[in-house]
């Protein structure tokens, strides 16, 4: 337990666990939608961020897919990630998200 739950009493009407990715995103748009009216907290037990599944993870963007409704999920992904950092400035700051589009290759043989 650190340091500030043991200070608090935590309560919230919606808990996300683990705030790689997938719940760091759910809590972004869940704190837009002004019908929740509620508060969120991601539990993360790394602090930094630096040793989360997402930053662990080889981290590829799939966008080929074999439907046409998987295949713009994962373009508005791609395009919101790299809008990322807009989103998340705060004054003055603009954060670097660490994105590099390097592309990768498969084989078959």
């Amino acid at each position: 337990m650190n340091h500030f739950a043991r200070k608090q009493s935590l309560h919230a009407d919606v808990v996300i666990v683990g705030g790689a990715v997938i719940g760091s995103a759910a809590a972004y748009f869940l704190s837009a939608e002004v019908a929740l009216g509620g508060s969120i907290i991601v539990v993360e037990q790394d602090l930094s961020y630096s040793r989360c599944a997402t930053t662990l993870s080889v981290a590829s963007i799939r966008q080929q897919f074999s439907t046409p409704e998987n295949n713009r999920i994962s373009q508005f992904g791609v395009e919101f990630i790299k809008n990322l950092p807009q989103c998340l400035t705060v004054h003055a700051y603009v954060p670097d998200i660490g994105l590099r589009e390097r592309g990768y290759l498969s084989l078959v043989h």
